[in-house]
């Protein structure tokens, strides 16, 4: 009974891990004139630690996620819209995913932080 218990918790985690669903939230964008706040909504699925889906503002305007993986609660992944790539550097638990966001525009780097919560 004890071993069930333990093998029980030790899985726990595992699922959890799972990133596939629906997230929404805020990207906020740090910019000359201070931190600008806008929405954030992603479709994930999670296939062993390969992450696909989209990413963008809304659930209309999605783009396709490249590069996704998702290990031991960091969860990176790029995402391709008019010849600019952003990076995402994140961090997972439960129904919560929060981190970085960078990309160069123009000759110059531009950072964000992502907090998104499960919806779906």
């Amino acid at each position: 009974m004890k071993s069930i218990f333990l093998l029980m918790i030790a899985a726990v985690p595992l699922i959890a891990a799972d990133v596939t669903g629906k997230w929404s939230g805020t990207l906020t964008v740090s910019t000359p004139d201070g931190e600008k706040p806008g929405p954030a909504y992603l479709v994930l699925k999670q296939e062993g630690a390969a992450v696909t889906g989209t990413a963008g503002p809304n659930e209309e305007e999605q783009y396709a996620i490249q590069n996704g993986k998702a290990e031991d609660g960091k969860l990176t992944f790029e995402v391709g819209r008019d010849d600019r790539v952003m990076k995402f550097v994140l961090r997972y638990e439960s129904d919560e995913i929060k981190g970085d966001v960078s990309r160069e525009h123009e000759g110059k780097l531009q950072t964000g932080k992502l907090a998104v919560r499960r919806i779906e």
